[in-house]
C-alpha cells in the first residue's frame, strides 16, 4: 500500500483513547476543573470587554482587579469541588 502510514507495534488501536474522551473522563472525575477554567475564561472576557470602560484607572491597578477576580473564581470552583466531592462520598 503506497502511502499508507503504518502504526507502531507498541500502539494498541483497543485501548487507544482521543483527548476529546479523556477529557470528558477527567471532566466527570473531576467536575471543579472544568468549571474553573469555564469561570476564569469569563472574568477575563468580561474584563478585556470592560477595559474600555475603566475611566481614569490605571492600566496596572485594573489588571491587579481582574486577577484577583481570576483567582476568585478558580478558588470557587475549587471549594465547590471539594463540597461535590465531600456529599458524593457521603451519599455512597
Amino acid at each position: 500500500m503506497a502511502g499508507a502510514t503504518q502504526r507502531p507495534d507498541w500502539v494498541n488501536d483497543e485501548k487507544h483513547v482521543s483527548t476529546k474522551e479523556k477529557l470528558i473522563e477527567k471532566s466527570k472525575n473531576d467536575p471543579y476543573i472544568p468549571i474553573g477554567v469555564a469561570g476564569t475564561v469569563a472574568v477575563l472576557g468580561y474584563g478585556i470587554y470592560a477595559y474600555r470602560f475603566r475611566g481614569p484607572m490605571s492600566t496596572s491597578r485594573y489588571l491587579m482587579r481582574l486577577r484577583v477576580l481570576a483567582q476568585s473564581a478558580i478558588v470557587g470552583a475549587i471549594v465547590l469541588g471539594v463540597a461535590f466531592s465531600s456529599s458524593s462520598t457521603k451519599s455512597k
